[in-house]
């Protein structure tokens, strides 16, 4: 990690456009996608029953970025990690990506 909270999880070239992926950050497991310019990470254990949300189907459509757990339907926001239909009942954490010198870093949202 460095001085402003960045921490690099993944090459830039390792991050294929449309399909989620899952990596370690710091204690966390998180799905990153890409579409496009659009960056997403969020936390991949859904809050139900703990599937990979990395598995489950992904919709991108107009500025909505959803994913849905691939065990029980729910769905989360990929911006925010906000339930858009459960059975969960909490949001999957949501977290700052960027790219810099051709890596994707994360850090925490506050």
């Amino acid at each position: 990690m460095n001085g402003d909270g960045w921490t690099s999880v993944i090459e830039e070239a390792d991050l294929p456009e449309a399909r989620a992926v899952a990596v370690e950050f710091g204690d966390a497991r998180v799905l990153l996608y890409r579409s496009g310019e659009r960056l997403f990470a969020i936390g991949n254990r859904c809050t139900h029953q703990g599937a990979p949300l990395h598995r489950g189907p992904i919709r991108v459509v107009g500025s909505v970025a959803t994913v849905t757990c691939p065990a029980h339907g729910s769905i989360f926001g990929l911006e925010d990690g906000a339930i858009k239909r459960g059975p969960a009942r909490e949001p999957v954490p949501a977290f700052d990506a960027r790219v810099a010198s051709g890596m994707i870093e994360l850090r925490a949202r506050d």
